[in-house]
This record gives C-alpha cells, structure tokens and sequence, in this order.
C-alpha cells in the first residue's frame, strides 16, 4: 500500500518503502566534511538556495570560485561565467556586512588545543555560548606541573614567577596529601564493601577514587597558568568574532596567539575564509582598533585618584547586597507561575476551567506526567510544552570561585557578565576555601600559606611594572569572582538537576541548592518541581536504571525517602 502511494519518480529507493506520500520523497544529503570545511562555499551555497529553485552545490561554487577558467569554453560561458564567479566572491562579503550571518554558521571547525592556559579558557574561550568543548579535567587527572604556562619575563621578574609556580604545586601536592585520610574515611563509610577488599585491583581502585576526590579540593590553590588540552567546535561565524575581539583587556596575549593559529589553519584549507580578492570582509573594530572595555576602562580608571580604593568599595556594596547568600536572586518575574501556565495552555488551546495553573504547571514539571524530563537527552529546547519554561525569567548575583566558574561556563543559556579582571585586581586574598580543608586544621594551614605566597608573588610583579596578564597567571583556582547572571527556568532547570546530584563537585552543588531553595521560596508552584537530581526525576518518571552514572554512582541511594531539606545535610563528600 505504502509502494503504491510513492511518486514513480522518486529518485532515491531508499524512501520508497518509508514514505506514505503521493508527493515526492524529500532528499537528506549529509555534507561530507570536505564540503563543511569550506566557509566560503557553504556560505555561497546557502544564500543562493534561498532564491534558487533547488539547493546549490557547495562543490559547484568551489570549482567556480577557485578554477576561474577551466578552458575548453565558448567565449560567451566564459563571460557568463566570469560574471558569475565575480558575484559569488562580492556576495560572501555582502552577506557579512548586511548581517545575514546564519549563511556563516553553516561551516564548524574542531581544533585540538594544547598546552592553553586556563587564564585564556575561563577569560576567552568559555566566556560566551557558542562553542563546544571537552577539555581535561584537573578532578579525575592528577596536575603533574611539568608544563606551565609561562610569559617572557626579565629574569629577576621571571624567577619570581617560577617560585610562585613551585610553591603553588607543593601546596596542591601537600593538601592531596593531607587531605587524603580524610577523603578515605567519608567514602569507606559510603562504600564499606569497596574499603574492606582486600587485593591488588580492588586496593589500586580504592586509592585511586581516594585520590580524585583530593585532588578535587587541592585543585583550589593551583593557578590559572596550570595548562589544559580540549576539543574546541566552533562554528565559521563564532571564529570570525575570535578573530576581531581576541584583544579583551583581561584576555592575556596567548589568547591573540591561538586565534591566530586558528584562523590560519582554517585558511589553509580555504584562502576565502576572511574575504575573496578584492572583497575582504571588514573587520576592523575600531578606528583605534580598542575593545569597549579597554576603552571604558582606560577613561574611567584613569579618572580615579585611587582606583584600588574603588576596587574595595565596590567589593564590599556587592558583598553587602548578597546578605547570607554567595548566590542571590535579585531578579524574577513574580508573576511568572501564570505566564506559564498561560503558555501551556495557549499549547494546549485551553482554558483556565479545565487546566487550572496547577495541573498547567504538573503537565511540565511533574516527571509523572512528563516523562521527559527522566529522558538522558534534555529534550526541553524542542519539546512545544517544555519551551513554555523559557517565560519565566531569573538574575542572580554571583560570587564564587574560579574553579567552580569553570563548570558553570559550561551552561552555556545561563548567561553571565563577568568581571575585568583589570577593574578588581587587589593585593589581598580574596578566596573561596572549600568545605573540605575548613574540616582539616593542618590542610587550612597549608591552603592559607599557598594562596598567600601567589597573592604576594601577583602584587611584587606588579610593583616592579610587568605587565598585568603575568599576575593574572598566578590567580588561584580559589579566587572569587563576582558577576550577575541570567536565564529562564528553561536553561536553569537542567542545571540545577544536574548540580544537585551527589557526583557534582561541592561548591557548584551547594550554589544550585541555594539558588533551588530561592526558587521554591518566591514561586511556590514551580519550585516545588525544582527540587532533586538526576536519579530523584528519574525515579519518578519510572526511568531504569535509576542512576544514570553507572560506576560513578555516588553511592547514596538518594532518592529513598527523599526530601530536598535534607539534600545537603545527607552529602558526606
């Protein structure tokens, strides 16, 4: 039945057995990855299939673009052709500058990036949403210090900073140390089983999940100068953007550098990529070629008879304004329980009598009712009822360390202003100290020293004139760090169910049980859905198993009996 229905045209049998329409089959052609290298082209190709009858070829425009005359032709093909060539060149240009720039996005590049800097990660790469990266993890990798990134510094200057360096690796290897005891006796206590086996393997496996969660908390005093390797996606348009704002005042030289290479490697493969001949695109940024944010920070500053002073007052309003909290709600929409519920219903085209808010409200956030959110794939941004979370808005104000900062970059719909690092550079340590060295007196003592000796080792480079980007190196891991941040409940929700569960590390676990807690103060009826991890959603929605982390299961079953005042008082890591 389904045969007879099919076009007798159909060009592809490979529908024809699927495809229960008298019209045509639709074609689906996967680009290979020659053709998705290709910026220019695929730009090229995009827009003209916006007015062409039918897809243009990335490959056609190539060939015309980069074999202008390949000979054999009639004088009046090789006119048209030529016209045509000149067009396509000009258009990669137009496009840029009219703004018609989703005909950019169509190319993605995956670099490998080595030996980075996490100062050039946190400051540039992670700091705006449209990238894809999976880097190595300074929890589940020990940091050996072979290779630290270093600027070029006169030598009295340079020494300074190797000796910071040094001590910052002693302090990480010392609290690995000191911390580790501790680290043993709270997961034996989870899994005693694990603790008492007995055997080369099973001892090894012990010591070795000993040890990541130590070096999770030493992690705190290693500096922004420790190196990390990533996987790195962008798209064409993303790397555009790099390449005219890689001059951040806070983003040190390195980061000008990798972009550079970036671009370059893209060039290698297509020449057009930053304009055809005759047709460059025009990335100037300013006449003085200045980002705003020097520029503000240069007028401003400047006008100060004590900028540092400023510093500590600004320090101070903000911390004031946070009261109890290190994340505070200081934004919401009060009446964003009945916009949403007005949402689904609008989805539903229903009314309040036989979908009250309540089971308007049930219908998205309950997993007994929407299974979805048991689901491994978070499948809100396509679902049309789980899009109606995208109405109810949040800010918050935000002071937490580096480390964590690090994590929450990686949700990337939460979008965050980030400090200068230049505005709120100070002589005093300013640090988060982690839960676990607060429990160890001789840790504490340890984790103090570290942090003090990169605080004066910052300010003595410094006082002696080397640039600001060599300080910004040696900031810790534990450095606060102090920005509003916004999203929808959308964007927030996933991230709150994943950073509550017990595997999260344990400053951003307790940033999302403050900021659920906010939640379900102000809006009552959607907080009381915001309230558990992955495993607790799971569960009611009946999804197997009911831990998603397999070997990472954090060994409390927490869903049992579960209430979310008592999430944090049950963490014993």
């Amino acid at each position: 039945m389904i045969e007879s229905l099919v076009s007798a045209d159909t060009p592809d049998p490979l529908y024809s057995t699927s495809w229960p329409f008298r019209s045509a089959a639709p074609g689906v052609t996967l680009l290979r990855a020659e053709s998705t290298q290709h910026p220019f082209a695929l730009a090229v190709a995009a827009a003209w299939s916006c007015y062409g009858g039918r897809p243009a070829k990335v490959e056609t425009v190539r060939k015309l673009v980069c074999d202008p005359d390949p000979g054999g032709m009639s004088p009046v093909k090789a006119a048209d052709r030529a016209h045509r060539r000149e067009r396509a060149m000009k258009l990669y240009a137009d496009l840029f500058a009219a703004g018609h720039h989703t005909t950019l996005q169509h190319a993605n590049f995956v670099f490998v990036l080595d030996n980075v800097s996490r100062l050039a990660i946190w400051s540039f790469f992670h700091a705006h949403p449209f990238y894809n990266s999976e880097q190595v993890s300074q929890r589940y990798r020990e940091v050996s210090g072979e290779a630290m990134v270093t600027p070029d510094l006169p030598p009295a200057e340079l020494a300074i900073y190797q000796g910071a360096i040094e001590r910052s690796l002693a302090g990480y290897r010392n609290l690995t140390e000191l911390l580790s005891p501790d680290m043993a006796e709270r997961y034996g206590a989870v899994f005693p089983g694990r603790a008492k086996a007995r055997g080369p393997v099973a001892e090894r496996r012990f010591a070795d999940a000993v040890q990541k969660r130590a070096q999770e908390t030493a992690r705190y005093v290693l500096p922004l100068a420790t190196p990390a390797h990533l996987y790195h996606t962008v798209n064409g348009l993303t790397l555009l953007r790099y390449h005219v704002l890689a001059r951040q005042p806070d983003a040190p030289s390195e980061v000008r550098a990798i972009v550079d290479r970036m671009v370059a490697e893209v060039l290698a493969v297509d020449p057009y990529f930053l304009g055809a001949p005759g047709h460059p695109l025009d990335l100037r940024l300013l006449e003085t070629e200045e980002t705003i944010e020097a520029q503000a920070l240069t007028e401003w500053r400047g006008a100060l008879s004590q900028p540092e002073a400023e510093t500590v007052a600004a320090l101070h309003r903000f911390d004031e304004m946070l009261g109890p909290y290190d994340s505070r709600l200081v934004s919401y929409d009060a009446d964003a329980e009945r916009v949403m519920a007005d949402a689904v219903r609008t989805v539903l085209a229903a009314t309040p009598e036989p979908l009250p808010d309540a089971d308007a409200l049930a219908q998205v956030l309950d997993p007994t009712r929407n299974p979805y959110l048991g689901h491994p794939l978070f499948l809100g941004m396509q679902s049309k009822l789980m899009q109606t979370m995208s109405h109810v808005p949040f800010t918050w104000a935000k002071r937490i360390s580096m480390a964590e900062d690090a994590q929450n970059q990686r949700h990337r719909g939460t979008m965050g202003s980030r400090p200068a690092l230049l505005a709120w550079n100070q002589r005093e340590p300013d640090v988060i100290v982690p839960w676990a060295i607060r429990q160890n007196p001789a840790a504490l003592a340890e984790y103090e020293a570290t942090i003090r000796a990169l605080c004066e080792a910052r300010t003595a480079l410094l006082d002696r004139g080397a640039p600001p980007e060599a300080a910004f190196y040696l900031i810790p891991n534990a450095q606060r760090i102090r920005f509003y941040e916004s999203g929808t409940l959308l964007d927030y929700y996933w991230k709150w169910v994943k950073r509550l569960c017990y595997d999260a590390q344990r400053e951003i676990f307790e940033t999302a049980v403050d900021e659920a807690a906010q939640v379900r103060e102000v809006l009552p009826a959607i907080g009381y859905y915001v309230d558990g991890p992955p495993c607790v959603m799971r569960s009611r929605a009946g999804t197997a198993p009911i831990c998603p982390e397999g070997e990472r299961f954090c060994g409390i079953p927490v869903w049992r009996n579960y209430r979310f005042e008592e999430l944090e008082e049950r963490r014993v890591m």
